[in-house]
């Protein structure tokens, strides 16, 4: 469902006749109000408050990963060709097995199967194309790691952030940041944040709606039972469904390699998620007590 929610930001964005950056500000500025009404309907104001002292500095961390990750990304969109930026974005879980093997939790070797299958899948999806030659390009594909590279801090601090936290709280905290950031950001490089038509406010409903509630706060829930790594590598399907979305609602046919490549990211998921890997801690994969913890 995180996946699926995630992968409609394609026919949304194509969809609003707005800048990038306004949109980004604009769906996590829309998904910390409604968080915040929703923390408060079920009396966390308490735990709010809490969270404000005690977990500031992560949380502040994250919205700022959150926040650069949208603008870098779509600004490496607009210098480089977009199989290189989806491609480059895509190393994120390389990014993510690096940081816990450099903190004493190194992955599995089956794990970095998985995470090397999956982004070649990505680049398969993509065409493989390495954004070309040129200052414009290469600064494009530094853009797109700076992206996975924000992305992949983002997961990780959720992942040991939300052991403490409720999704409600520290999702609508990191986006209330993250709008911060990108206030003066998207005033800057759009222009302004208003005097769109219907159909653009109701483009920014959907994103706020879809990819950002469902998407990014489904991800925040399930960063607790499943880990960073398993969520990262879950998120490789985006491009695959994407690519479907694109296609069922524009028309867009994939080619061939769309289907061998996603056929390749399936698999490495389904490797990682039926196969006797580790958690987020290294220690044995137990479903059932992830469907506990998910009830809970």
């Amino acid at each position: 469902m995180a996946v699926a929610a995630v992968s409609s930001s394609a026919v949304i964005v194509r969809w609003a006749d707005m800048g990038a950056v306004s949109l980004a500000f604009w769906r996590t500025a829309g998904g910390s109000v409604v968080l915040a009404v929703t923390a408060a309907m079920i009396g966390r104001r308490t735990a709010l408050v809490g969270a404000r002292r005690r977990h500031l500095a992560p949380i502040a961390i994250a919205g700022l990963c959150l926040a650069f990750h949208m603008s870098a990304w779509m600004a490496s969109l607009e210098l480089t060709s977009v199989a290189a930026s989806v491609t480059l974005v895509s190393t994120a879980p390389l990014l993510i097995a690096l940081y816990r093997a450099a903190t004493g939790r190194p992955p599995s070797r089956r794990t970095w199967g998985v995470i090397a299958l999956g982004v070649a899948g990505t680049a398969v999806i993509t065409g493989g194309d390495l954004g070309g030659a040129g200052r414009d390009a290469l600064l494009g594909d530094a853009l797109a790691l700076v992206g996975a590279a924000t992305v992949a801090g983002y997961l990780v601090i959720g992942d040991q952030v939300r052991s403490e936290l409720s999704t409600s709280v520290y999702a609508g905290l990191v986006y209330a940041t993250s709008a911060v950031v990108l206030l003066p950001l998207a005033v800057a490089i759009d222009g302004g944040l208003g005097g769109y038509d219907t159909e653009t406010w109701l483009a920014i409903g959907a994103m706020i709606v879809g990819p950002q509630l469902a998407g990014h706060t489904l991800i925040n829930l399930l960063l607790k039972p499943l880990g960073s790594v398993t969520v990262s590598v879950a998120l490789l399907t985006e491009s695959v469904g994407a690519t479907v979305a694109v296609w069922a609602i524009f028309g867009d046919i994939p080619p061939l390699t769309a289907v061998f490549g996603g056929v390749m990211v399936l698999a490495a998921l389904a490797v990682h998620l039926l196969g006797p890997g580790d958690d987020a801690d290294g220690a044995p994969h137990d479903p059932a007590a992830d469907s506990e913890r998910l009830e809970a």
